[in-house]
């Protein structure tokens, strides 16, 4: 089931989180476009756009695999009350995240090892599209740098588990890349100078807080919503 909840929810997860991704990411969008004359406002512009619509496209993608694998371990081992634990899973996971966001769980990083293996095979093809002097180019090598290991984007991918089937998981992934697409491109055209102004502790705890809270309320926002009554009472009568 596709939730417009969880969509609305990962856009503004994915404007809350530009604070990480301009430091995980806002240095390689600057360096990918540091080829094109500054004069050539156009010509930037468009291979900093291709670079986070690559990236999109990748996210999508694994939102779509991690979607479909969560439904069909779900729909095995809890086919009665599996969206009922995918809702609580969700919400734990954006409480992960906002405390991640906020700095008050820096140990989440450590998760990002878990992407190492891939990233190895996958980092010597962006060095065929380098240097990135069109929009194509700007497009493959923002395809491969969207599975660069990141705690946060896997925590999304966690939450995109337990989204009930791939078009949820692929919509989910696709709408918080869809968030981080304003501030990336920004820093892309701007350089470090944005950069340096997001990287304020209060501002990065504000925007944690907002996700924290996000979470907290959502179990009580699902329960309120009749479809998800409806679905809870349709499992059980397939299973009686």
């Amino acid at each position: 089931m596709i939730d417009v909840f969880n969509i609305i929810i990962a856009f503004n997860l994915g404007l809350f989180s530009t604070l990480h991704c301009l430091g995980m990411c806002g240095g390689i969008v600057t360096a990918l476009s540091l080829g094109i004359p500054q004069n050539k406002i156009i010509s930037r512009a468009g291979i900093v756009l291709s670079y986070n619509l690559g990236r999109i496209l990748s996210y999508t993608i694994a939102g779509a695999l991690a979607g479909a694998i969560g439904s069909g371990i779900t729909k095995t081992l809890m086919p009665v009350s599996g969206h009922l634990v995918l809702q609580y899973l969700a919400a734990v996971v954006l409480v992960l995240i906002g405390l991640q966001l906020a700095g008050w769980l820096p140990s989440i990083k450590q998760v990002e090892s878990l992407g190492f293996m891939l990233w190895r095979y996958l980092q010597p093809l962006a060095k065929h599209f380098l240097p990135v002097t069109n929009s194509y180019r700007g497009l493959m090598a923002g395809a491969i740098w969207g599975w660069l290991p990141c705690a946060l984007v896997y925590s999304v991918l966690l939450w995109s588990l337990g989204s009930g089937g791939a078009l949820a998981g692929s919509l989910l992934m696709f709408s918080f890349g869809l968030g981080t697409l304003p501030g990336m491109f920004v820093a892309g055209m701007a350089g470090t100078s944005l950069r340096r102004q997001f990287e304020k502790k209060n501002t990065r705890r504000i925007a944690g807080a907002i996700i924290i809270l996000f979470g907290i309320a959502s179990p009580f926002i699902y329960s309120s919503m009749p479809e998800h009554q409806h679905q809870y009472n349709h499992n059980v009568m397939e299973h009686l």
